[in-house]
């Protein structure tokens, strides 16, 4: 029993000796400047005991003697302290060049920046989330050099962009002019924590830590004919070591729209009537007619001669907007020990329109884990659920409210809506019906997932398998009420159409990397063995004639007259082998040699395989013995590169068994009966084969004045040869027109990315970070002695020259009116004064579509940019980003719509721009007499559409510790933003962006006033 006594006294005495060598240490994180570290972290090494550093940089840990503390910050080097029973401790965290020492996501692993061979551009998560956008595409805008962004949809959540990475590099014979030039099959591949996606729409940018974007061909050659557009890798945020870390952040503001044209008021309406009824005289030759020969009772009725006479002025416009509600919430919480960490966030996204029925909602949840299971086998696990809802409201409000004349009313005189706004008006209907007589509703939910084994058999090597599912489950319902525009209030026309769209893809990527050092040697090999799966099916169904509009497109059995009913179905493969070596020399000589053997089941067979080499240098300047002795550079690094990459024909329009032949199902009439058959409806091209892309890069990287400036310029040349393009052939073979690989183009371009610290006087700083891209594409072959391919889309005249960039305008040469005193000149080409005149190229006394027309522009700007300014004071923050685009042309839909068009009877004649046009008695050079134009009318809406937008500007405020100590808070910041708070362009339209897209379906730019909060405790 003693005994006993005696046990239980040592092992109190054990339990209480370490509780006693347990202490608590207090300490303080700085810079090298003795400026605090808010936020950083600190851990007893080797377990998950930690805490953060308050906005002071002081922080409490308990320790016990032989602990190992760890302290690390983003863009420092990691410190770790022995603990022998300090009680205080003052650690100062030494700057790494974050430039340099950044790690870079290059594909299937990642480096080092000061190690890149190939150009790549990257974006932070503080970047991203200085935007504030609702998509993470809006937040790549104007921010890296050579990727070039343009929004084709301002409607919310319509995720309606097109990106080009150094140019268009093939031809499509889908190019639209509401895409301005760009086709999104040419857009780049995106990738989301290794899984593959079309789009990152569905992603909440809060939860991107960093996007890379791969744009010459050695960057992007390990994903060999994926890559032939350009790259961008998204991480999003993973958790990291240490104690329980809690991320919330929230916005909340409103919209409105800007920019908006004038058009002419009730007075200015009157006035353009009378002129379009002197143009139409001028037309047929009548030059004496003037505004007092106009009797307005011939063109208006008594309803409108009434409204006329009371003063009636209605602004559509006005009437139809709205201020519109946005507001995005997002959680996060991360932590764990040396061995496994994990993080979870969940996101609420709501984004309202100008316009009553339009808008966004979006909820995102993710959730990661990584493990070491063992010391040689690591478990890593992602998933990401987004569930979506998009409406769209009315596709008519916005160009109907632009339409109507300004003499009608709304209301009736009980104060119910009007359903035509005056008698005589049935072309547009009353658009304030639109928000509660048509639906349109887009709800997808998205999965996508990736779970990765890790092997380490033995040292330096490490074999990973991994497979990526992307599942997207999408429903597009329609209905289109009695009071719809496209109703009319007949009962027969209502609409209801419901389209399901479902698509599984996945990736299953075996990867095997060794690593070798042996002295002055370093040699990281990497091989990848790929497949990638997509099959998509649709199912779409339309019915019409309702008898009530309560079921909208939930009931299609409930209509009467079944219109359409059908379905679809696609599947591709895409089978892939690579190997990739980064030789290093010395640390100052880098080679990376990249090759990769691709399999595609879209092209013809025996084509279906081809193979894709690269090859890097990049040369260290810096560790030279010659450049020790200097101090004014602080990295200077040469890159060479060359490579080729390819691609299967989805950029051109090749679709699944598109390069085979077809059979489609029809119906012919055997005797009196109608008897289904079959007709061949595609040639197929045996030779198919896939385009090929070479380019060659040159880049320096530098830094001066202790790093205080630095950045990179490229140079590059990208050749595309064996270009997919559905082409003419004889008609004796019974098909138009047929695939086959007919052309090359070129594109040369220079890109300057630029980071610089103007002033930092330990209270004050600020940055500049700044990028310049200039591109030239050139269209070098076509087929045969085929020299010109010449199409229209959507009114929009394109040309494919040899020469000329790709899909360059083609049209007549706008060089003014034609004034009184030239009636004579006028009649020669038969034409007459207030016409728009147009160059007479070959000067042989009349104007014909063979010999007149020229390129007049190219959809394409010519060079862009970004700057970004970040002002620190204090506690206080400022930041504003502008986004610049300089040198392309649309036909501009809004001056093809608005700019005097009208069907020939002045009495149901459209409003119209509020602009300065010729009259007999206003004899200017800038617009055409209404109802006058002449047959080259069109020449004159080719408009330059250059811009430079202010893309935000942000002030915050960081809550000083004092006050969130005694909350137990971390960090706390207070901001206030203004998106695209400024417009600076010649082009008179609704959005320069989007200037080339039709108006049926258009939103309206809009700028945004939020405010919100960054907190972490």
């Amino acid at each position: 029993m003693e005994k006993l006594k005696l046990l239980m006294i040592a092992v109190v005495l054990c339990f209480s000796s370490t509780s006693w060598a347990q202490s608590k240490v207090t300490g303080v994180v700085t810079d090298a400047n003795d400026i605090p570290v808010p936020g950083a972290n600190v851990i007893i090494k080797g377990t998950s005991k930690g805490t953060i550093a308050d906005f002071d940089g002081n922080f409490e840990i308990t320790a016990s003697n032989g602990d190992v503390i760890a302290v690390s910050y983003v863009g420092y080097t990691t410190k770790e302290i022995a603990y022998a029973g300090q009680a205080k401790l003052s650690v100062k965290l030494e700057q790494s060049n974050t430039e340099l020492d950044e790690v870079v996501i290059v594909g299937y692993g990642t480096v080092k920046r000061k190690d890149l061979t190939g150009s790549v551009a990257s974006m932070d998560a503080e970047s991203i989330e200085k935007t504030n956008k609702v998509d993470a595409i809006s937040a790549l805008q104007g921010q890296a050099p050579g990727v070039v962004v343009q929004r084709t949809n301002n409607k919310p959540g319509s995720g309606g962009f097109n990106i080009r990475i150094r140019g268009a590099s093939t031809i499509n014979d889908n190019e639209t002019a509401s895409q301005g030039g760009f086709t999104p099959g040419q857009n780049p591949l995106f990738i989301v924590d290794g899984i593959f996606v079309d789009d990152i729409s569905f992603l909440n940018p809060a939860d991107i830590s960093r996007m890379d974007i791969l744009k010459d061909a050695s960057a992007t050659a390990i994903y060999g004919s994926r890559g032939s557009n350009g790259v961008v890798l998204i991480e999003t945020k993973r958790g990291k070591s240490g104690a329980l870390r809690v991320d919330y952040s929230n916005y909340v503001g409103f919209k409105q729209a800007y920019h908006l044209p004038s058009v002419q008021d009730g007075p200015g309406y009157v006035e353009y009537l009378k002129d379009v009824v002197v143009g139409n005289q001028f037309a047929s030759g009548n030059l004496n007619y003037r505004r007092g020969d106009v009797n307005l009772s011939n063109w208006l009725d008594a309803e409108e001669m009434q409204n006329v006479a009371d003063g009636v002025s209605t602004d559509w416009v006005d009437l139809m907007l709205k201020k519109g509600f946005q507001t995005n919430h997002t959680v996060s919480l991360s932590g764990g020990t040396d061995k496994t960490v994990y993080s979870v966030g969940m996101g609420y996204t709501t984004d309202e329109g100008s316009l009553e029925g339009e808008d966004f909602t979006r909820y995102n949840v993710r959730g990661s884990l990584k493990s070491d299971l063992t010391k040689w086998l690591n478990l890593s696990v992602s998933n990401h659920i987004t569930n979506a809802i998009q409406n769209e409201g009315s596709y008519e409000g916005f160009r109907s409210s632009y339409r109507l004349k300004p003499i009608g009313r709304p209301y009736n005189d009980d104060g119910s809506l009007r359903f035509f706004p005056t008698q005589k008006e049935n072309q547009v209907t009353n658009p304030l019906f639109e928000a509660d007589n048509i639906t349109r509703e887009t709800k997808y939910l998205q999965y996508i997932g990736d779970i990765a084994l890790q092997v380490k058999p033995i040292e330096g090597l490490t074999l990973t398998t991994k497979f990526s599912p992307n599942i997207k489950y999408t429903r597009y319902g329609e209905y289109r009420g009695l009071y719809s525009k496209s109703v009319v209030g007949n009962p027969a026309n209502r609409r209801a159409q419901v389209n399901n769209h479902n698509s599984v893809s996945y990736s299953w990527d075996n990867i095997l990397n060794y690593k070798l050092e042996s002295g002055v040697h370093a040699i990281d090999f990497t091989g990848v063995f790929s497949r990638y799966m997509q099959r998509s099916e649709g199912y779409y169904t339309q019915v019409r004639n309702f008898t009530t509009d309560e079921f909208t497109f939930y009931n299609l059995g409930a209509g009467l007259d079944i219109r359409d009913v059908s379905s679809s179905f696609e599947k591709s493969t895409l089978e892939s082998y690579t190997a990739r070596v980064n030789y290093s020399l010395m640390d100052k000589y880098l080679v990376t040699l990249t090759g990769r053997y691709d399999g595609a089941s879209i092209l013809a067979e025996g084509n279906k395989w081809a193979f894709f080499p690269s090859v890097a240098f990049a040369w260290k300047i810096m560790e030279e013995d010659f450049m020790k002795s200097q101090d004014i550079l602080t990295n200077a690094k040469l890159r060479l590169s060359y490579g080729q990459t390819g691609n299967n024909g989805a950029g051109g329009g090749l679709v699944p068994l598109g390069s085979q032949s077809l059979l489609s199902s029809s119906a012919t009439n055997l005797g009196d009966q109608a008897t289904p058959s079959l007709y061949i409806s595609n040639l197929a091209n045996k030779d198919l084969k896939w385009e090929r892309t070479s380019e060659i890069n040159v880049g320096f990287d530098f830094a001066f004045l202790n790093n205080r400036i630095n950045g990179s310029i490229d140079v590059y040349n990208r050749k595309n040869s064996d270009i997919i393009f559905r082409t003419g052939i004889p008609s004796v073979t019974g098909f138009p027109t047929i695939l086959k690989n007919i052309g090359e183009s070129t594109n040369k371009g220079i890109e300057v990315g630029l980071n610089s610290t103007n002033i930092n006087t330990g209270d004050f700083k600020w940055t500049t970070n700044l990028n310049f891209a200039a591109n030239k594409n050139t269209l070098d072959r076509l087929y045969g002695t085929n020299a010109d391919i010449i199409f229209n889309r959507q009114g929009t005249n394109f040309i494919h020259r040899v020469g000329e960039s790709i899909g360059s305008l083609y049209d007549y040469e706008y060089i003014g009116i034609w004034q009184l005193d030239e009636a004579a000149e006028a009649a020669v080409y038969g034409q007459r004064p207030g016409q728009v005149k147009v160059r007479d190229l070959n000067n042989d006394g009349s104007i014909d579509a063979d010999n007149d027309r020229k390129v007049i522009g190219q959809v394409t700007p010519k060079w862009t940019g970004g700057i970004t300014n970040t002002l620190n004071y204090k506690d206080f923050d400022f930041s504003f980003f502008v986004n610049i685009s300089q040198g392309n042309k649309v036909k501009s839909n809004f001056h093809s719509n608005l700019s005097f068009p009208y069907d020939g009877d002045p009495s149901r004649l459209f409003n119209a721009y509020d602009v300065d046009y010729w009259t007999p008695t206003n004899p200017i050079n800038s617009w055409y007499q209404p109802g006058n134009g002449g047959n080259y009318q069109d020449a004159i809406k080719y408009k330059d559409v250059s811009f430079v937008k202010v893309g935000y500007m942000t002030l915050g405020y960081k809550i000083p510790s004092t006050i969130l100590d005694k909350l137990k808070i971390s960090s706390l910041r207070l901001y206030a933003t203004v998106q695209n708070p400024f417009v600076f362009t010649n082009y008179d339209g609704w959005d320069p962006e989007g200037a080339g897209r039709n108006s049926w379906g258009a939103a309206f730019m809009s700028r945004t006033f939020m405010t919100g909060l960054n907190l972490s405790f």
